[in-house]
């Protein structure tokens, strides 16, 4: 933070800067740090490198029967394919003809829409394997769905899939033990690899990964398993069956992790999603459980991390989805209430983390590098697009750290917030004081870029913008005081097109009496 003072009679005023908050939403640190470029409060503005931007809104994508409870994608060459399941059935739900009513179902005749998922190819083509601990494993080829013939286990009780070194493992539910198929096979013979004397902290296998060493496959890949109770078991070599090409490499401890699909890759790093936060592999293999929260991506937002722990319900799916072209990393968390849907969101290239609100992210994918989630309400939507909430208003809402100074008493005056943008927005300020964070005023939508705008009053005039980038810097009164202020801004979304808005900076105006 930066300031100046004037004196301007006897009274002596103060201009502090808050600058954008590229260090995005903390909640990790004292109240009397002073953090520049931190937020107390940042909903719906993303942390970029340089500052932040007002998000994205979204629109309907397509309509299912039930609640989606999960969403994938298929690809072949050029071909990507994306489904959606519910606890009964899967729907094709790639390009759908009228997105408010649902399609036939792929897929029916299910109990469960836990699935898990692993794109596997071999001479025969490219397959989508699905298993879920309930139903029987299904292979999709790209044109038919199919109950591939697995011999040697039922295949109902197989809980999760995925691939290491070209062959298939599977997670049987509710037990220590994986089973694996032939090299390059679809289908056949499963064979059991019990890890019971690994473990030392009971509970049973929720996942399995491969990890690799560097950020591409190759020898230095190992295979990972993880239980329920966050031990981590490390495995390297290409057979299984044969003790001198497989080998047991160290078993480690972590919190304990949230889903079987609540973990994701990194270049090549592997990171999951505990109850600590989420811990990077590399991390958890070379510190004890009491280092790795100071490690944990979301150090940052630490409490609220803690405070969505504690508010879930058993059965809620953390699941994460990381948008690569985009940073952007999406995790649906539960509701603080029944009004208020959340995801955080972070950018993954800088660390930042911000909420979104409004959203019920129950489960997200990327397709055709676009961003995906589903909903409690059997609607599927495409993120990131779009000026509202699929019609709805949304507010961004900027709450930069508290200012101390030096402790005096101060009255505040007047905020400007100053940003840039190819069009104009109608925004609502307020100051708090003493760290007790309030109401931000509701502005009138903004529905278009033609809206009435007189620059430097706050008061929106009649002004049409040609669509460049201009800057916005509009002033307004605000009141408030204490020893401790910060000023507010809430910011409405409401047109058809995407926002461009970048925030730069917020001032406040006070003037400042003496130590109290």
């Amino acid at each position: 933070m930066m300031f100046a003072k004037t004196e301007r009679g006897s009274l002596k005023s103060t201009t502090v800067s808050f600058k954008a908050p590229n260090k995005g939403w903390v909640k990790n640190q004292s109240l009397l740090d002073d953090v520049s470029g931190a937020a107390d409060v940042l909903d719906n503005i993303f942390p970029t490198a340089q500052g932040g931007r007002l998000r994205k809104g979204c629109e309907l994508h397509a309509t299912v029967a039930a609640a989606v409870k999960h969403l994938f994608t298929w690809k072949s060459g050029a071909t990507e394919l994306m489904f959606a399941a519910t606890a009964s059935a899967i729907y094709d739900i790639t390009s759908p003809a009228d997105p408010a009513v649902s399609p036939a179902a792929a897929v029916s005749g299910l109990t469960s829409g836990d699935w898990s998922v692993a794109n596997f190819a071999n001479s025969a083509g490219e397959f989508s394997v699905l298993a879920n601990g309930s139903d029987t494993v299904r292979n999709f080829d790209g044109s038919a769905w199919t109950v591939p013939a697995i011999t040697g286990v039922t295949t109902s009780l197989l809980s999760q899939v995925w691939a290491f070194k070209e062959r298939l493992w599977f997670v049987e539910k509710d037990t220590l033990s994986v089973w694996y198929l032939a090299v390059n096979a679809v289908a056949g013979a499963a064979t059991e690899l019990p890890l019971k004397g690994i473990f030392q902290l009971g509970g049973s296998l929720l996942f399995g990964a491969n990890w690799s060493l560097d950020s591409g496959d190759g020898l230095d890949d190992v295979c990972i398993f993880v239980t329920t109770e966050g031990e981590i078991a490390v495995y390297a070599g290409t057979d299984p069956s044969s003790s001198t090409t497989w080998g047991l490499q160290g078993v480690y401890r972590m919190g304990r992790p949230l889903s079987k699909n609540g973990w994701f890759k990194a270049g090549g790093n592997l990171a999951i999603l505990t109850e600590d936060g989420i811990i990077p592999i590399s991390e958890a293999i070379s510190k004890d459980r009491a280092a790795l929260q100071g490690v944990a991506i979301t150090f940052p937002i630490e409490d609220a991390w803690q405070q969505a722990i504690a508010n879930r319900e058993s059965e809620y799916p953390f699941t994460v989805t990381l948008w690569h072209s985009q940073t952007l990393l999406m995790i649906g968390v539960p509701a603080i209430d029944e009004d208020n849907d959340i995801a955080f969101v972070a950018n993954a290239r800088t660390g930042a983390w911000c909420r979104y609100t409004g959203w019920d992210v129950q489960t997200s994918a990327v397709f055709d590098d676009k961003l995906y989630f589903g909903t409690a309400a059997a609607t599927i939507y495409r993120g990131e697009v779009t000026g509202n909430d699929a019609g709805v208003a949304y507010d961004g809402l900027w709450v930069p750290r508290f200012y101390t100074g030096d402790g005096s008493q101060k009255f505040a005056v007047h905020a400007r917030f100053r940003g840039r943008a190819a069009e104009s927005y109608n925004i609502g300020f307020a100051c708090f004081a003493d760290y007790e964070i309030g109401a931000i005023p509701i502005v009138a939508s903004a529905q278009s870029s033609d809206l009435n705008n007189v620059w430097g009053t706050g008061v929106w005039g009649t002004m049409t913008w040609g669509g460049q980038t201009q800057a916005v810097s509009t002033w307004q009164g605000v009141t408030g005081q204490g020893s401790a202020l910060a000023p507010a801004v809430r910011i409405r979304s409401n047109r058809t097109v995407a926002p461009t808005l970048e925030v730069i900076a917020l001032d406040l105006v006070f003037q400042q009496g003496g130590l109290l």
